[in-house]
């Protein structure tokens, strides 16, 4: 946290956690008999000077100030005026001090058991009934024990504060007040109380959501004229497994889809919380292969890796399109000759239409490396798995993949939310096993 914008600022002063300072400088106070005994020629700012002396409330002309204000710092010190701060500046600490206690969360207290107490329970560091008549309870990382133990520790130097412990499915809270019964009951209740809202805040989650998907699907009502559809945007991801062993890294998945330079084979950033990367898509194994190994050769090369593969490969299924089409071609009647011939049959086909685009298929083959976002270790081995779009329109699917620390065949579900995905975070190249062992080195040096 940041001293200058939490503090309590008022006359030139300035109060944060426990700290009074005068501003500039941040200059706190400093006992007389400490000034003395460094004998006042260790040299010093006037920024300091200045500061000691409004602790005091010394008042002085800013011509009397010369150097770096060590000849008048000791000329205060000999006539005693650093001898007692006033009590109208003493008055003043302390009403900073509770103004900016108060402004403060539990959750914010929660690493200070110190100023906890300060601010529930004790006034000018006596125990005080009356300053908090409930239960407060003071959140906690459910497994920190060395946290509970400072809390409860602080908690019990108090004459006649009660506390206790409630865990919950997410955190633990220490429950403090003047009533054990009140206190006790605090605890008990803790993770009832945490469950439920815990599976609201879940529920108006999975409703913005639901929404962001339902509005995309809207979108694709409105559309006029031909509807085309494709896997390339962005999405919404859900999976179990993640959710339920990482749920906070799980608030946000998704992924965004891309097309190549290459038809038919899609490119992915996904971010799963725990793991984040890059997949390749394709509905055709032979080409989601030939794709994968032509990126490897390129992030092992720096990229000088040519496409000639690739353009050998489309000049090959160019040449065999066109002489299908020729014998495809040749077996059928000239349009002209099978309507009249229809016609006279006395059911002529209604008029020519222009030829509709071939329908995306609904099954992908993926393979994916990524990045355990925690320790940032790459997996640049190859891990595969599948999607299958629920229907034509591609705007949901169920995916299952290998994904690496979660485990094999991983099942996610995937909402489109727009058909514009993302801008793409990383590349293939970034999780090659060059990028592995540079990453690996630079840890180490």
């Amino acid at each position: 946290m940041s001293y200058h914008h939490d503090s309590i600022r008022r006359d030139g002063f300035a109060s944060a956690y426990g700290r009074f300072y005068t501003q500039p400088g941040r200059v706190e106070r400093v006992e007389a008999h400490s000034r003395r005994r460094r004998q006042l020629d260790v040299a010093c700012s006037d920024n300091f000077v200045r500061g000691q002396l409004k602790h005091y409330g010394v008042q002085f002309d800013e011509s009397e100030i010369s150097g770096n204000g060590t000849l008048l710092m000791k000329k205060v010190l000999q006539a005693g005026k650093c001898d007692k701060v006033p009590d109208h500046i003493s008055g003043l600490r302390e009403q900073m001090y509770t103004e900016w206690l108060c402004k403060l969360t539990p959750e914010e207290l929660s690493s200070q058991p110190e100023l906890v107490i300060d601010r529930y329970f004790l006034s000018s560091g006596r125990p005080d009934h009356t300053k908090t008549t409930t239960v407060v309870a003071i959140p906690l990382p459910q497994n920190s024990l060395y946290r509970s133990s400072q809390m409860r520790e602080a908690a019990n130097k108090v004459t006649g504060l009660q506390q206790a412990t409630g865990l919950g499915p997410k955190t633990q809270a220490i429950f403090m007040g003047w009533d054990s019964v009140a206190v006790g009951n605090a605890a008990k209740s803790h993770a009832a109380k945490e469950a439920k809202e815990l599976h609201a805040a879940e529920n108006e989650c999975e409703d913005e959501r639901a929404e962001i998907h339902t509005d995309y699907l809207n979108t694709l009502k409105r559309k006029k004229g031909p509807r085309t559809y494709s896997p390339v945007g962005s999405y919404i991801i859900d999976c179990e497994e993640i959710e339920g062993e990482w749920p906070d890294l799980a608030d946000v998945l998704s992924l965004d889809i891309r097309q190549t330079e290459k038809y038919n084979v899609f490119e992915a950033s996904f971010d799963f919380g725990v793991l984040e990367g890059v997949m390749i898509i394709s509905a055709e194994k032979h080409a989601l292969e030939q794709y994968c190994s032509q990126l490897d050769r390129e992030a092992e090369s720096g990229g000088d890796e040519d496409e000639d593969d690739w353009s050998e490969e489309e000049d090959e299924d160019r040449k065999k399109d066109e002489v299908e089409d020729k014998l495809e071609n040749s077996r059928k009647p000239t349009t002209g000759s099978k309507r009249r011939a229809e016609a006279l049959r006395g059911h002529a086909p209604p008029p020519k239409k222009s030829r509709a685009r071939a329908a995306q298929p609904r099954t992908y083959l993926l393979k994916l490396k990524c990045r355990e976002t925690g320790e940032g270790v790459i997996q640049y081995t190859e891990e595969e798995g599948t999607i299958i779009f629920k229907d034509e329109n591609l705007a949901s699917f169920l995916g299952n993949a290998n994904l690496p620390c979660v485990g094999q065949g991983v099942p996610f579900t995937a909402r489109k939310i727009s058909d514009a995905p993302a801008r793409p975070r990383n590349s293939w190249a970034d999780y090659s096993e060059s990028a592995y062992e540079y990453a690996r080195v630079a840890r180490w040096h």
